[in-house]
């Protein structure tokens, strides 16, 4: 069959708005790309459990008794009381008793007693050493830019799928590992390679914003934030069921041994196939779709598919980035994604400072996401992506600012703003995912927004050493976080406003974009450029 000149070219979304947004095949490709969000979710935090922050005092050898207690009566006057457990007061002579310190004279610790002998800290011997704690979590932070920079392009190369499945059983493989580790080197060598590799939320994203017609892509957001906060919760309660780190380790990447299935029961993207020119596979994939929902695609629409062939000389990339309009837009994406990610993972770093149970905060603040992605459908729907994106940056900003001040005897009210903080920097982060995938043409979607999300991560790279701001000032860190959010807000003035258009095919398409109408390939450009079935 060849594309028939004599009938008007047919855009993909015409097709995909056919079948509807809750068909049977929709369902079943949305739940799939949904588990990626379940798994990604417990493995992008998994530093705040497994490394979190140890007491830990100066071992007094004769002091000590043969148990090791952690609390010890007579530890007041062995060692300064805020020296952080790392200095001790001289000995006088071999008796454990006040006059056998002198106070006036301050040594360094060379042994130490933990609280928890079995954790991560203990194990690996990190007292005095936070800087090496906190530094697992910036290890994973660039351990996952620098597979971005990468993934984007692997996923617009050999497909959403096999994107997908290789970043699934690489977390497997390298996150298990990460529980044998027998020094903190092993540790943060394979922290890097699970972070590197075993990230598929980029393409397994991308997938799900091409999977459906315009009208219905922002429906399926509250889902996957549905099963995303699931794995936050899970995250949480596995916390509270196994406190062996290594143990917590295993069972929170276990789940993703399901990624192997994957090859057997998920479809590749039709549009990435129809910007591929593979138009045979495309067809079939359409027509199984088609069948599987029991509706009819006549011939016509089949053979007049608008074909998205990317048959530029260059790469994808650098053919995107030949538009002055196009890295404007990219620049500004990079500082949305920036502030985004230092906000929303330096509030999940420093939830263990709140009041209360720590797996109970994290199980709330995960739940705080369903009603942000709720809210983002109905807001984006009803007033576009500009004003939006740019209150909820600035209101997430002001709600860091004033945390703060709050007095600490009010629990309630001090959570309550910090917890909302977090749910309108959700909405917030949520929104930045939507419009960049918007943004860029098909041929390098996933590549600009795994790109953007990559060079993003250094937001995320900063966060987890926050907690060690708080030795000049409690509340630098929230303080922080606010005044980045309101700077990033004030970008969003520099970008067009957007609602529910077709994807962007080319870069022509994308500088146009937020005018309502994208250029549509003519019957003859459609013959050319496509391939006979």
């Amino acid at each position: 069959m060849v594309a028939n000149s004599n009938e008007n070219s047919v855009h993909l979304d015409e097709v995909l708005k056919k079948f509807g947004a809750f068909n049977r095949y929709n369902i079943r490709a949305v739940l799939l790309i949904s588990f990626v969000f379940f798994t990604n979710n417990m493995h992008c935090i998994n530093y705040i459990i497994v490394a979190e922050e140890t007491p830990y005092r100066c071992k007094i050898d004769k002091c000590e008794s043969e148990s090791n207690v952690f609390q010890q009566p007579w530890y007041n006057f062995t060692a300064p009381l805020d020296s952080r457990g790392c200095n001790r007061y001289s000995e006088i002579n071999e008796e454990c008793s006040e006059t056998g310190f002198n106070t006036s004279l301050v040594e360094t610790c060379d042994d130490w007693v933990y609280k928890r002998d079995d954790s991560f800290v203990a194990e690996f011997k990190l007292a005095c050493q936070d800087w090496k704690r906190t530094f697992v979590g910036t290890v994973h932070s660039i351990g996952m830019m620098s597979g971005l920079l990468f993934q984007g392009q692997l996923s617009d190369k050999i497909g959403r799928k096999a994107a997908v499945i290789i970043g699934g059983v690489a977390a497997l493989v390298f996150g298990v590992a990460k529980s044998f580790a027998n020094s903190y080197v092993v540790y943060i060598i394979l922290e890097w390679f699970e972070a590197t590799f075993g990230d598929n939320c980029s393409p397994a994203f991308i997938m799900g914003v091409e999977l459906m017609h315009g009208d219905y892509r922002l429906h399926q957001q509250i889902f996957f934030c549905f099963v995303a906060t699931l794995g936050g919760v899970a995250f949480a309660v596995a916390a509270y069921l196994v406190p062996y780190w290594r143990h917590f380790v295993r069972v929170i990447y276990a789940p993703a041994l399901l990624f192997i299935l994957y090859y057997f029961i998920m479809d590749e993207s039709v549009r990435w196939l129809l910007s591929k020119g593979k138009r045979e596979d495309a067809t079939n994939l359409l027509l199984k779709m088609a069948k599987v929902n029991k509706i009819a695609l006549d011939e016509k629409t089949i053979v007049n598919i608008q074909c998205e062939e990317n048959k530029v000389e260059s790469s994808a990339l650098r053919e995107t980035f030949r538009s002055k309009i196009v890295i404007k837009r990219f620049l500004i994406c990079l500082v949305w994604w920036t502030s985004c990610t230092f906000i929303a993972f330096g509030l999940i770093v420093n939830v263990g400072f709140l009041a209360g149970n720590k797996y109970l905060n994290i199980g709330i603040m995960s739940l705080s996401d369903i009603p942000a992605s709720i809210a983002m459908v109905f807001i984006l729907k009803r007033y576009k992506r500009k004003k939006p994106l740019l209150i909820s940056f600035i209101s997430a900003g002001l709600l860091c600012l004033v945390q703060p001040f709050v007095p600490k005897q009010y629990v309630w009210m001090s959570t309550g703003i910090y917890f909302l903080g977090r749910f309108v920097s959700t909405f917030t982060f949520t929104t930045v995912y939507v419009y960049t995938s918007e943004l860029f043409p098909t041929y390098s979607r996933n590549s600009m927004h795994a790109l953007c999300s990559a060079i993003g991560r250094i937001g995320s790279i900063l966060a987890p050493m926050t907690p060690l701001l708080t030795v000049y000032m409690e509340s630098l860190p929230t303080l922080l976080f606010g005044g980045i959010s309101v700077l990033a807000g004030l970008t969003t003035m520099l970008v067009p406003d957007l609602a529910n258009e077709p994807l962007p095919d080319n870069v022509q398409q994308a500088e146009n974009i937020g005018t309502y109408q994208l250029t549509i390939t003519t019957n003859k450009e459609v013959e050319e450029n496509c391939k006979t079935l």
